[in-house]
């Protein structure tokens, strides 16, 4: 489960980077300054930014579901506080209750 966390906080900080430098409605984005290469253009990094946002929101959505799954798992074999609470109450009770096994012996005193 800790392996699942610590890709899930990469993905959501990697997802959360993407989003913010994609361009918005107003024109710009980080990468989208006129250069001559078709990746780094303003097309071809909408492009790429675009497919990483699914990638990224894929793998983020999957590592959800499998750590739900992983974590159900844990609690169906759980106990509940309720149940540990009943269980050391009736404990006690057990041990607090005199046992008849012992012949008491009236001539002691």
């Amino acid at each position: 489960m800790g392996i699942l966390l610590a890709i899930h906080v990469l993905v959501t900080i990697f997802l959360i980077l993407i989003v913010l430098i994609q361009k918005t409605e107003g024109g710009s984005s980080l990468f989208a300054s006129g250069g001559s290469g078709n990746l780094f253009n303003a097309r071809g990094t909408s492009n790429m930014l675009t497919k990483t946002t699914w990638v990224l929101a894929s793998m983020f959505l999957l590592n959800c579901i499998a750590m739900a799954a992983i974590d159900s798992s844990h609690i169906k074999n759980a106990q509940t506080i309720i149940d540990k609470s009943e269980k050391s109450a009736e404990d006690s009770s057990i041990q607090q209750t005199p046992s008849n096994d012992i012949p008491e012996d009236e001539d002691a005193e």
